[in-house]
């Protein structure tokens, strides 16, 4: 009797050593696939970084690749949704925008309360507007509006911008928040303003009519707009006597630091302290220095212009305002 139940408890700790023998192993490749899983995900996120302001497509394909075979092998994974967002985005970046609509589908599907929901309903509504399919499209930026989750966010803000436009204006780009690049003011007439510049003196572009005007954005707190204005002030002293002038609009949070830059440079040209930003609103300034070369007929002609190039596009254009001022005076004076 006493052997039976000894060999019986026996028997009982073998199939318990057994059995958390077992436990340990499949925590143990849970947690590998997991480390796994997370390595694979970490680099399919390096590689979406990495391709964030360049479409290498070579470079494309392969967070393609990575991302179609991350889907299939960690479908539960909590950040597969992302992957999904990071694959339909570089399919649709590759001109495969069939493809990647059928992705964000899939997501938007099967992952409803997923944090890249809200960026894929508006990539998917972007994408049917590209292929033209601007009634799908709408359908989707509706459902972006009335999500309950994300219908107040940022994403929801930009579908209604979108649902506004008519839809010739509907081409899969995202509404411009920041208004027009400074290169798309070239061609166009000057935006004028009259202001009190810093000395107490009346400021309108319209002043300078019949010269070439570099309308110079900066501050005294930006590194690249101080290292550039030893070509500003060199421009400006060889061209100053030749029917050509610098408004400076500086960005300064206030007077003092920039008056003493001013007399400390022996910078003469004209300055507005622009502490509201209501010329650089105006003129769409993003970032400094900025520059608007214009011509005597205020129209603009270059922008951003920085270093040699500066001197050497206002010497082209001084020529040629000299050459049509003369041409002006001529006509004058035949009539």
């Amino acid at each position: 009797m006493f052997t039976r139940n000894r060999t019986a408890t026996t028997g009982t700790r073998i199939l318990v050593c057994a059995s958390l023998l077992l436990i340990a192993f499949c925590v143990n490749f849970a947690d590998a696939a997991s480390v796994k899983a997370g390595y694979q995900y970490q680099e399919i996120k390096a590689l979406a970084k990495n391709l964030a302001y360049d479409s290498e497509p070579a470079e494309l394909e392969k967070l393609i690749e990575k991302s179609r075979a991350f889907i299939k092998a960690h479908p539960k994974y909590k950040r597969v949704d992302e992957v999904y967002y990071r694959l339909g985005n570089a399919l649709i970046r590759l001109e495969q925008t069939e493809e990647g609509t059928a992705v964000f589908e899939e997501l938007i599907r099967d992952y409803r309360s997923a944090r890249y929901v809200e960026r894929s309903l508006l990539e998917l509504g972007l994408a049917y507007d590209k292929l033209g399919k601007h009634d799908k499209a709408d359908e989707v930026y509706e459902k972006l509006m009335n999500h309950p989750k994300y219908g107040s966010r940022v994403q929801a803000q930009i579908a209604a911008k979108i649902l506004a436009l008519d839809t010739s204006e509907r081409n899969g780009e995202e509404p411009n928040p920041y208004g027009p690049p400074a290169s798309a003011f070239v061609g166009k007439p000057a935006k004028d303003f009259e202001v009190i510049e810093l000395k107490g003196e009346a400021l309108s572009l319209a002043d300078y009519r019949g010269k070439v005007v570099l309308l110079d954005f900066w501050a005294t707190w930006c590194g690249p707009c101080l290292n550039e204005m030893p070509h500003v002030k060199k421009t400006y002293a060889t061209y100053r006597d030749q029917d050509f002038q610098i408004i400076g609009i500086s960005l300064d949070r206030g007077k003092p630091p920039l008056e003493a830059y001013l007399a400390q440079e022996e910078i003469a040209w004209p300055q507005y302290l622009d502490a509201g930003g209501k010329i650089a609103t105006l003129y769409n300034v993003r970032a400094i220095p900025s520059t608007f070369l214009i011509d005597g007929e205020g129209i603009v002609r270059k922008t951003n212009l920085r270093g040699g190039a500066l001197e050497k596009a206002v010497a082209a254009l001084v020529k040629e305002n000299t050459a049509k001022q003369a041409e002006k005076k001529a006509e004058a004076a035949s009539q």
